[in-house]
Parts: C-alpha cells; structure tokens; sequence
C-alpha cells in the first residue's frame, strides 16, 4: 500500500513541467522522513475504543392484548428503567476504555518524545526516504588498488525523484573473498547507514551482506554530503479522546 501512496504522492515532481521538480533534495528528504516516521508512529498507537450499542432485549413497547392498563404503565416503566441501566453502565464501561486508552497515548508521547527512543525509528524512515527519493544503493565499478577495493555507491532510480551522485567508497577485503567479490559485487543489495546528530544527516559508511557475512565499506569524504532534518510528529497521533459530559 505504502509504495502505491509514494507513486501517487511523487508522480507530480517526475513532471519536467511542474515547479516542484527544483525543489532542494533537503526539502524532499525531510517530506518523506517526516512521512515515514509518522506512519510508523501511527502503527504503534492503540486501536480507539468501540463503544457497545444497546442491544434490544426483544421486549414490545406496544400494549399486549388484554392487558391492563396499569400493567402495561408498570411493564413499560421496568422496561426504560432497565434499558437506562444497562445504557449506563455500557457508558460507565465505554468512559474506563477512554480513560485506558488515553493513558497509554500519554505513555507513549512521552516515551517518543526522548531522543533516543525516536531515534531508531528515524534510522529506519531515512533509509525508506533515500529508496524513494534517490533510489536502491549499489556498488559500480569496484577494483582493487593497494590492497583497498574501490569504486562508487550509486542508486537505481525508481520514482524519479532526485539522482544522486555517486560517492566514491572503500573497503578492506580479506584476500581469499576479494575475487570473488569483485566478480559477485553487482548482485549485493548494500545498506547506506546515516549519522544522525544536532538535527543533521550524514553519511556514515555502508553495510552489506557476502557469503553470509556482514562488512562495511567506508565513504572517501566523509564530509561531502549533509541535510538538515527538521522531525515533527503530526498532533494527532497522540490526541486524546474527549468524553462527553453527561447532560
């Protein structure tokens, strides 16, 4: 569902013709990290209490026959009595469900207020807004030199979004995997990881995944590339439910 709302959402920007195709990378990258991280956010809240309906007791307020007057005065008044309540206490009920579940809303605003427990789900919407922004990371050109394997990261456009620039990398292999790595390396899927501090992105270095083992390939500038976030969780993920006062 989410990569049919990103087509929707982007398919205007990939028009040569729209204002929106010159806005800064910067600007994309926060739209859709804010994006992710919201969606997120919105997964983690409790689901909003259902309040029961009456339930008809299949009791007829109409006048049986041959009955009493009196009687059918009586019968109707146990029967509002009663409906009242049971509609009391299915309140009374529905307020305890409010009350719990604008408990946990409080708990976790808080919880995702701190620094360090947003933080992961951040890491996870900034790669998410590279894919749709950039595309999916992959190493180019990768030779050896001075017992250093070298080349590029680049990224497979995919809703024509941004392109980005290839950032030259390095990595140190063992001598027994690097063969046949630099004949494999085009199939890797590897994972750009981000430095997130003071409210700004940056590279860190690169995770991927060969013959089941995990390595890290390092940027060559470190400094070439930095965006400024600005995470702002959306109001109405945690508000609270209002109950209604008793007239």
């Amino acid at each position: 569902m989410i990569k049919y709302t990103l087509v929707l959402v982007f398919s205007f920007i990939s028009l040569s013709a729209n204002p929106y195709k010159n806005l800064d990378d910067a600007i994309k990258l926060n739209v859709m990290v804010n994006y992710f991280v919201n969606d997120e956010l919105k997964t983690l809240v409790p689901k909003v209490p259902i309040k029961e309906e009456l339930q008809d007791d299949g009791a007829t307020l109409d006048p049986v026959k041959y009955e009493y007057y009196f009687n059918y005065i009586q019968r109707l008044k146990a029967i509002h009595e009663s409906r009242a309540e049971e509609q009391e206490n299915i309140d009374e009920k529905f307020e305890g469900k409010i009350a719990f579940y604008n408990g946990k809303l409080k708990t976790l605003k808080r919880f995702y207020q701190k620094k360090e427990n947003l933080e992961p789900i951040i890491a996870n919407s900034i790669n998410k807004a590279f894919k749709v922004v950039y595309g999916n990371p992959k190493f180019d050109a990768l030779i050896t030199n001075n017992k250093k394997t070298i080349g590029s990261i680049i990224a497979d456009n995919i809703y024509d979004v941004s392109q980005f620039k290839p950032k030259k990398i390095q990595m140190v292999l063992d001598e027994k995997i690097e063969k046949s790595f630099l004949t494999k390396y085009r199939n890797i899927k590897p994972k750009i990881q981000f430095e997130y501090k003071n409210k700004t992105l940056y590279f860190k270095d690169i995770l991927f995944t060969f013959n089941g083992k995990e390595y890290v390939a390092n940027f060559v500038d470190k400094t070439s590339w930095n965006v400024k976030l600005n995470i702002k969780i959306n109001d109405d993920i945690f508000r609270l439910i209002k109950i209604e006062e008793k007239k």
